[in-house]
């Protein structure tokens, strides 16, 4: 076979015109070293930039005399598998982004910072025969060095620390044997640990016959090497323990695994399970991990040291060469999409990523996205349900409260009467509690009852929450913050006040109610340090603490036999969205929270406070009927031609002159309207197109519109208007203001 002599490099630099593969001559002393996935260093102009290998050829269209040889390999392994070069040439087609881009999902930030390998000291015996002689020699001085020898003599080499720690001796008894040439110090490599908790393995339980259905179902899929599962099963129901046998079954065709959980805050929870029956040989990979974390897991999974990858949304990147299965967990969840570039969608990946390479996905969750459950009744998608909780365990009763009536009947606190008196009775009971809040901080926002007027961040179009730790004003968006304010600067009035109620406030209305209640707040204001979510967690599944409040972190996942009580306030917030998801996402929302009550042997009960109890969204959660709510909520999506009976791509544009933003908006409608015209199939499969001023019109001093436009789902038109996107960002591009291209966003926010 004929030698490659040329390798097409994506240098690592980030700009449009740099989009593309630049084709060097490989030098005779780096053949055996250069193959695609390897990171190399290339001249580039008058620099030296880094870059990766994703191609070999033999010939180019390019004046040899011009083209100038590779300098380095830069790794003794290429740091992307060969298998996921196709997807990283998909990711750029189908998220419209740069190629250096999709390359850096793939790789830690600690590799191209070239960070370096962690290390410990090895404390060696030196070869000898008068080992006896020297401990009676140095016992006359010190118990210490004696005793560093004695341990020696039965392992010839121990790590320092644990020399120290077994023997009792002190440093300075190292120092002195080592002066006496009686032992040597060695550097050796280790892997630093994210996860330093030692557990004991637990015994599989036995599966149910539903999960034993699941089971099979996926079992089926892995033998084929294809397929996609929707695993739809009630809260509660055990659908973890179907993930860790579907595992257990790939590992053992000698596959590898990678789990996805929604949020950080599940992390800790899913990993203790899977370390807890796979040991050593599970990894972790999640954004709240230091730098040198993240890239020792990787180099232990690109090493092939692990056989399952959990984590969350970035996990899907693991560089698994014998990837068998993907398993995602609550796969209607959100935070699976990055709402930056790449706007890749972790659960699409996850589908391309198991077709180019042979494997399964699970998708999991009890309340499917309506996307995922319109595929599996077209039978695109194999169903597995779980209809029944582990041990026929009921599902809590769901009760709802008006808090209008609480208002006219005299009720002007945060909490209405029924929750009030459903906590009081828990905490007699010694059970426990959680209350969402679908907000953080102490107040939504402050506003003058003189003159109406809100105070707002000044960079974004969006009111100021009230913080009650120090007593600030901080915009969620931007960071931006100021003094809470005496007076009105609108109208001077000193009838300015906050209103609306966020975690901070409702800890502080809980400890008024209940003077002796311990309680946990779990918001982002909490859980900001490392290694924040577990110490949480920990805390409440050892019952040092009665209610856990929080966020929609709390709302899913979690799993605490002792908890009897959910309570839901402000149920209506994502129901108010100008969104056509927040219905879905009201009825997921309260579903999911719902289900961590009642776990155990005890009956769970659930409280939903809303100023609106007839709509149908409570209605079928309240009575957890999700084919119900499915089937009226599918009706109105072909009605008005939303997902799944449509794609809807979003172009926004932000920039800082308004002017000149809606200005570009309108040329870039004229500009598809026309070329739309042109092409008879861009014509047929488009359903409408316009300009619009986004919901938030401004966050961080940049105004924002959006153009439009909605398809239809065939695959031909499909592809039509990716097409018609990339002429779109060619044409349009400009460094004065900022575009980016969504292909079916999860939010028109």
């Amino acid at each position: 076979m004929e030698k490659s002599k040329y390798a097409g490099v994506v240098v690592d630099q980030i700009h449009p015109s740099l989009d593309k593969i630049f084709h060097y001559e490989i030098p005779d002393h780096l053949y055996s070293c250069i193959q695609p996935g390897v990171r190399v260093q290339v001249p580039f102009g008058s620099r030296s930039l880094q870059g990766y290998v994703l191609s070999l050829e033999d010939k180019i269209d390019f004046p040899e005399e011009k083209i100038k040889p590779i300098k380095k390999v830069l790794d003794p392994k290429p740091a992307l598998p060969k298998s996921l070069i196709p997807l990283i040439f998909w990711m750029k087609e189908e998220y419209h982004c740069l190629f250096i881009e999709a390359i850096r999902c793939f790789i830690p930030p600690g590799l191209r910072m070239n960070i370096k390998e962690k290390t410990h000291k090895i404390i060696v015996l030196e070869d000898t025969d008068a080992l006896d002689d020297w401990i009676k020699t140095v016992e006359k001085r010190s118990s210490g060095m004696a005793s560093i020898l004695r341990m020696l003599e039965q392992n010839k080499s121990m790590p320092l620390e644990e020399l120290l720690d077994l023997s009792g001796a002190s440093r300075s008894s190292v120092q002195s044997l080592l002066k006496r040439g009686y032992i040597r110090i060695e550097e050796e490599e280790t892997y630093r640990d994210p996860w330093p908790v030692d557990l004991r393995p637990i015994q599989p339980p036995e599966l149910t016959s539903e999960q034993l259905y699941a089971v099979r179902m996926i079992e089926n899929c892995l033998e084929k090497q294809r397929g996609t599962v929707l695993l739809f099963g009630v809260t509660g129901s055990g659908k973890t323990e179907v993930y860790m046998k579907a595992a257990e079954e790939a590992v053992s065709l000698g596959k590898q695994v990678i789990v996805l959980v929604p949020e950080i805050s599940l992390t800790p929870q899913t990993v203790g399970r899977f370390k807890s029956r796979f040991g050593d040989k599970v990894a972790i990979l999640h954004s709240r991990l230091s730098i040198g974390e993240r890239y020792d897991e990787w180099r232990r999974i690109r090493t092939n040291e692990v056989t399952i990858v959990v984590g969350a949304r970035s996990a899907i990147f693991a560089p698994l060469e014998r990837l068998g299965l993907i398993i995602i967990d609550e796969a209607q969840e959100e935070s699976y999409k990055s709402e930056v570039r790449p706007r890749y969608h972790a659960k699409e990946v996850a589908a391309k990523r198991c077709e180019l390479e042979g494997a399964v996905l699970v998708l999991g969750s009890a309340t499917p996205s309506l996307e995922d459950y319109y595929k599996a009744v077209k039978g695109d998608y194999k169903l597995a349900e779980i209809k029944h909780r582990i041990d026929h365990q009921s599902m809590p009763r769901v009760e709802m409260v008006d808090m209008r009536r609480e208002l006219e009947m005299g009720n002007h606190n945060m909490i209405s009467n029924k929750l009030y008196n459903a906590i009081e009775q828990v905490l007699n009971r010694h059970e426990q509690a959680i209350l969402l809040i679908n907000r953080r901080g102490y107040a939504y926002f402050v506003s003058c009852r003189s003159c109406g007027h809100v105070i707002r961040c000044r960079n974004c179009d969006i009111s100021l929450t009230y913080h009650i730790s120090d007593d600030a004003l901080k915009c969620h968006y931007c960071g931006y913050r100021e003094a809470y304010p005496i007076i009105c600067p609108e109208c001077r009035s000193k009838k300015i006040k906050h209103f609306g109620a966020g975690t901070q406030r409702i800890e502080e209305e809980l400890y008024r109610l209940f003077p002796s209640v311990r309680l946990l707040r779990m918001d982002a204001d909490t859980t900001g340090r490392k290694g924040a979510h577990q110490r949480i967690l920990e805390a409440f599944k050892s019952q040092t603490y009665d209610i856990l409040l929080g966020t929609q972190m709390v709302a899913k996942g979690l799993d605490f036999p002792n908890v009897t009580l959910v309570g839901v306030l402000a149920a209506d917030t994502a129901l108010n969205l100008p969104d056509y998801r927040s219905s879905e996402r009201t009825f997921q929302l309260i579903t999911q929270v719902a289900g961590r009550a009642g776990r155990g042997y005890k009956p769970g009960r659930v409280i939903v406070q809303t100023y609106q109890p007839e709509h149908y969204a409570f209605h079928y959660a309240a009575n957890h009927d999700y084919i119900g709510f499915y089937n009226r909520e599918i009706q109105i999506r072909r009605q008005f031609s939303y997902p799944p009976f449509a794609h809807i791509i979003k172009i926004l544009l932000m920039g800082e002159d308004e002017n000149n933003i809606i200005h570009i908006s309108k040329n870039m409608v004229e500009w598809l309207k026309k070329r739309i015209g042109d092409d008879k199939q861009l014509k047929e499969g488009l359903l409408d197109l316009g300009a619009y001023s986004a919901p938030i019109e401004r966050i961080k001093r940049k105004y924002r519109w959006q153009v439009l436009m909605r398809i239809h789902t065939n695959e031909i038109y499909r592809n039509a208007y990716h097409r018609l996107c990339n002429e779109l960002i060619n044409k349009f591009y400009d460094d004065d203001y900022s575009l980016s291209l969504d292909f079916n966003p999860i939010t028109l926010l």
